[in-house]
Protein backbone atom coordinates (compact mmCIF):
# COMPACT_ATOMS: atom_id res chain seq x y z
CA UNK A 1 0.00 0.00 0.00
CA UNK A 2 0.96 3.24 -0.63
CA UNK A 3 2.81 5.47 1.74
CA UNK A 4 0.93 9.00 1.62
CA UNK A 5 1.95 12.72 3.19
CA UNK A 6 0.48 15.79 2.79
CA UNK A 7 2.86 18.69 3.53
CA UNK A 8 1.40 21.96 4.33
CA UNK A 9 3.67 25.57 3.70
CA UNK A 10 2.58 28.74 5.13
CA UNK A 11 4.69 31.45 2.95
CA UNK A 12 5.73 34.94 4.64
CA UNK A 13 4.49 37.02 1.27
CA UNK A 14 3.49 36.30 -2.14
CA UNK A 15 7.24 36.96 -3.17
CA UNK A 16 8.69 33.97 -0.97
CA UNK A 17 5.71 32.08 -2.44
CA UNK A 18 7.29 32.84 -6.11
CA UNK A 19 10.69 31.57 -4.69
CA UNK A 20 9.70 28.28 -3.83
CA UNK A 21 7.44 28.17 -6.77
CA UNK A 22 10.56 29.00 -9.15
CA UNK A 23 12.45 26.35 -6.81
CA UNK A 24 9.91 23.73 -7.48
CA UNK A 25 10.01 24.62 -11.26
CA UNK A 26 13.87 24.05 -11.22
CA UNK A 27 16.12 21.61 -11.50
CA UNK A 28 16.25 21.21 -8.16
CA UNK A 29 13.15 21.06 -7.57
CA UNK A 30 9.91 18.27 -8.18
CA UNK A 31 11.93 17.06 -10.91
CA UNK A 32 14.42 15.52 -8.27
CA UNK A 33 11.22 14.53 -6.60
CA UNK A 34 9.45 12.90 -9.23
CA UNK A 35 13.11 11.03 -9.83
CA UNK A 36 13.56 9.78 -6.52
CA UNK A 37 13.40 5.78 -6.08
CA UNK A 38 10.05 5.31 -4.81
CA UNK A 39 8.22 8.35 -5.47
CA UNK A 40 4.42 7.47 -6.92
CA UNK A 41 3.27 10.81 -7.73
CA UNK A 42 3.50 14.15 -6.04
CA UNK A 43 0.96 17.28 -6.64
CA UNK A 44 0.76 20.72 -5.19
CA UNK A 45 -2.42 22.57 -4.35
CA UNK A 46 -2.98 26.60 -3.46
CA UNK A 47 -5.51 27.32 -1.01
CA UNK A 48 -8.88 29.21 -2.17
CA UNK A 49 -9.31 31.19 1.62
CA UNK A 50 -5.25 31.58 1.84
CA UNK A 51 -3.13 32.39 -1.08
CA UNK A 52 -0.07 31.91 0.82
CA UNK A 53 -0.65 28.47 1.82
CA UNK A 54 0.27 25.67 -0.26
CA UNK A 55 -0.50 21.69 -0.13
CA UNK A 56 1.91 19.23 -1.37
CA UNK A 57 0.32 15.90 -2.08
CA UNK A 58 2.72 12.72 -2.06
CA UNK A 59 2.67 8.98 -2.99
CA UNK A 60 5.52 6.96 -1.63
CA UNK A 61 5.96 3.02 -2.03
CA UNK A 62 6.96 3.13 1.80
CA UNK A 63 7.64 5.01 4.72
CA UNK A 64 11.27 4.40 4.22
CA UNK A 65 11.65 5.55 0.56
CA UNK A 66 10.10 9.37 1.91
CA UNK A 67 12.97 9.11 4.82
CA UNK A 68 15.19 8.97 2.63
CA UNK A 69 13.97 11.88 0.47
CA UNK A 70 13.56 13.72 3.26
CA UNK A 71 17.00 13.02 4.55
CA UNK A 72 18.37 14.38 1.23
CA UNK A 73 16.55 17.51 1.07
CA UNK A 74 18.04 18.11 4.69
CA UNK A 75 21.30 17.54 3.28
CA UNK A 76 20.86 19.30 0.61
CA UNK A 77 20.22 22.80 1.87
CA UNK A 78 16.57 22.92 0.55
CA UNK A 79 14.75 22.59 4.16
CA UNK A 80 17.35 25.34 5.19
CA UNK A 81 15.81 27.09 1.75
CA UNK A 82 12.54 26.93 2.87
CA UNK A 83 12.60 27.97 6.26
CA UNK A 84 13.54 31.56 5.41
CA UNK A 85 10.22 31.70 3.36
CA UNK A 86 7.66 30.54 5.43
CA UNK A 87 6.25 32.30 8.63
CA UNK A 88 5.58 29.04 10.36
CA UNK A 89 7.37 25.17 10.29
CA UNK A 90 5.30 23.20 8.10
CA UNK A 91 2.48 20.96 8.33
CA UNK A 92 3.87 17.54 7.21
CA UNK A 93 1.51 14.68 8.40
CA UNK A 94 1.75 10.55 6.91
CA UNK A 95 -2.10 9.99 6.10
CA UNK A 96 -3.63 6.55 5.75
CA UNK A 97 -6.58 5.52 3.70
CA UNK A 98 -9.89 5.31 5.35
CA UNK A 99 -11.98 2.07 3.83
CA UNK A 100 -15.50 2.73 3.67
CA UNK A 101 -17.37 -0.81 3.70
CA UNK A 102 -20.29 -1.30 1.63
CA UNK A 103 -24.03 -1.68 2.98
CA UNK A 104 -23.53 -5.34 2.18
CA UNK A 105 -20.40 -5.62 3.95
CA UNK A 106 -22.25 -3.82 6.92
CA UNK A 107 -25.21 -6.06 6.95
CA UNK A 108 -23.04 -9.17 6.60
CA UNK A 109 -20.96 -8.22 9.19
CA UNK A 110 -24.07 -7.52 11.37
CA UNK A 111 -25.38 -11.36 10.69
CA UNK A 112 -22.16 -12.39 10.86
CA UNK A 113 -21.87 -11.32 14.90
CA UNK A 114 -25.80 -12.21 15.44
CA UNK A 115 -24.72 -16.07 15.03
CA UNK A 116 -21.56 -15.10 17.26
CA UNK A 117 -21.81 -17.82 20.28
CA UNK A 118 -21.45 -14.99 23.04
CA UNK A 119 -25.04 -13.33 22.44
CA UNK A 120 -23.46 -9.85 23.66
CA UNK A 121 -21.97 -9.83 20.77
CA UNK A 122 -24.85 -9.40 18.40
CA UNK A 123 -26.92 -7.21 20.97
CA UNK A 124 -25.19 -4.08 19.98
CA UNK A 125 -26.78 -4.66 16.83
CA UNK A 126 -30.43 -5.29 18.06
CA UNK A 127 -32.34 -1.98 17.99
CA UNK A 128 -33.80 -1.33 21.48
CA UNK A 129 -37.74 -2.21 20.07
CA UNK A 130 -36.27 -5.15 18.17
CA UNK A 131 -38.66 -7.76 17.54
CA UNK A 132 -37.96 -11.46 17.72
CA UNK A 133 -40.50 -14.59 16.79
CA UNK A 134 -39.78 -17.88 18.20
CA UNK A 135 -40.66 -20.94 16.25
CA UNK A 136 -43.57 -20.78 18.53
CA UNK A 137 -44.84 -18.06 16.85
CA UNK A 138 -44.29 -16.05 20.66
CA UNK A 139 -42.48 -12.85 20.28
CA UNK A 140 -39.92 -11.59 22.28
CA UNK A 141 -38.61 -7.94 23.05
CA UNK A 142 -34.68 -7.21 23.56
CA UNK A 143 -35.14 -7.79 27.48
CA UNK A 144 -36.79 -11.44 27.21
CA UNK A 145 -34.38 -12.36 25.03
CA UNK A 146 -31.32 -11.23 26.99
CA UNK A 147 -33.04 -13.05 30.08
CA UNK A 148 -33.77 -16.01 27.70
CA UNK A 149 -30.06 -16.16 26.45
CA UNK A 150 -28.36 -15.36 30.09
CA UNK A 151 -31.04 -18.21 31.97
CA UNK A 152 -29.32 -20.99 34.01
CA UNK A 153 -30.89 -23.52 31.58
CA UNK A 154 -29.57 -22.47 28.37
CA UNK A 155 -25.97 -23.31 27.37
CA UNK A 156 -24.50 -22.18 24.28
CA UNK A 157 -21.75 -24.63 22.75
CA UNK A 158 -21.42 -23.45 19.34
CA UNK A 159 -22.69 -21.10 17.20
CA UNK A 160 -21.92 -20.20 13.34
CA UNK A 161 -22.85 -18.80 9.80
CA UNK A 162 -23.65 -21.96 7.46
CA UNK A 163 -24.44 -19.06 4.53
CA UNK A 164 -26.73 -16.47 3.81
CA UNK A 165 -29.83 -17.56 1.81
CA UNK A 166 -30.94 -13.81 0.57
CA UNK A 167 -30.01 -10.39 1.22
CA UNK A 168 -31.72 -7.74 -0.13
CA UNK A 169 -30.92 -3.86 0.55
CA UNK A 170 -33.22 -0.92 -0.74
CA UNK A 171 -32.14 2.70 0.37
CA UNK A 172 -32.22 2.32 4.34
CA UNK A 173 -34.14 -0.93 4.99
CA UNK A 174 -32.13 -4.66 4.31
CA UNK A 175 -33.94 -8.38 4.66
CA UNK A 176 -31.41 -11.21 5.23
CA UNK A 177 -32.29 -14.31 5.39
CA UNK A 178 -29.81 -17.18 6.77
CA UNK A 179 -28.49 -20.64 8.07
CA UNK A 180 -27.03 -21.20 10.81
CA UNK A 181 -26.00 -24.11 12.99
CA UNK A 182 -25.92 -24.45 16.79
CA UNK A 183 -25.20 -26.86 19.45
CA UNK A 184 -26.93 -25.70 22.67
CA UNK A 185 -28.23 -27.15 25.54
CA UNK A 186 -31.89 -26.40 27.48
CA UNK A 187 -32.83 -27.59 30.48
CA UNK A 188 -30.32 -30.68 30.08
CA UNK A 189 -31.17 -31.64 26.70
CA UNK A 190 -28.56 -31.28 24.36
CA UNK A 191 -29.49 -29.68 20.88
CA UNK A 192 -27.27 -29.57 17.38
CA UNK A 193 -29.58 -27.55 15.27
CA UNK A 194 -29.59 -26.39 11.37
CA UNK A 195 -32.60 -23.37 11.63
CA UNK A 196 -32.91 -20.43 9.62
CA UNK A 197 -33.28 -16.87 10.39
CA UNK A 198 -34.59 -14.29 9.01
CA UNK A 199 -33.90 -10.65 10.03
CA UNK A 200 -34.99 -7.04 9.12
CA UNK A 201 -32.43 -4.27 9.55
CA UNK A 202 -32.60 -0.48 9.15
CA UNK A 203 -30.48 2.10 8.99
CA UNK A 204 -30.20 4.60 11.96
CA UNK A 205 -27.55 7.14 12.14
CA UNK A 206 -25.91 5.75 9.93
CA UNK A 207 -25.98 2.27 10.93
CA UNK A 208 -28.05 -1.01 10.26
CA UNK A 209 -29.45 -2.38 13.26
CA UNK A 210 -32.05 -5.24 13.48
CA UNK A 211 -35.64 -4.36 14.59
CA UNK A 212 -37.14 -7.33 13.37
CA UNK A 213 -35.98 -11.06 13.70
CA UNK A 214 -37.44 -14.83 13.29
CA UNK A 215 -36.13 -18.55 13.59
CA UNK A 216 -37.54 -21.17 12.35
CA UNK A 217 -37.73 -24.80 13.80
CA UNK A 218 -34.22 -26.56 13.60
CA UNK A 219 -32.94 -29.61 11.63
CA UNK A 220 -30.53 -32.36 12.47
CA UNK A 221 -27.47 -31.74 10.55
CA UNK A 222 -28.13 -34.90 9.07
CA UNK A 223 -31.41 -34.12 8.01
CA UNK A 224 -31.84 -32.95 4.23
CA UNK A 225 -30.66 -29.49 4.27
CA UNK A 226 -33.08 -25.86 3.67
CA UNK A 227 -32.18 -25.05 0.08
CA UNK A 228 -33.19 -21.56 -1.72
CA UNK A 229 -33.79 -21.79 -5.11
Amino acid sequence: MSHTVSAIFTFKDLASKNKFIDFCNGDNGLSVTRGWKGCESIDCYESHTNPLQVTIWQKWSGPEAHESYVKHRHEDGSFDFLGELISAPPEINPLKPVLFKTDTEQVTRVILDMCDKDHTVGNKHMHEKCVFIRPTGNPLDLDGWNKMMTNDDVNVESSRLVQINRLRISENMAYVCYTTHGKFTYKGTENDDVAVFTSVLEKLDGRWQVVFGQRSTGRKPSDTPPKFP
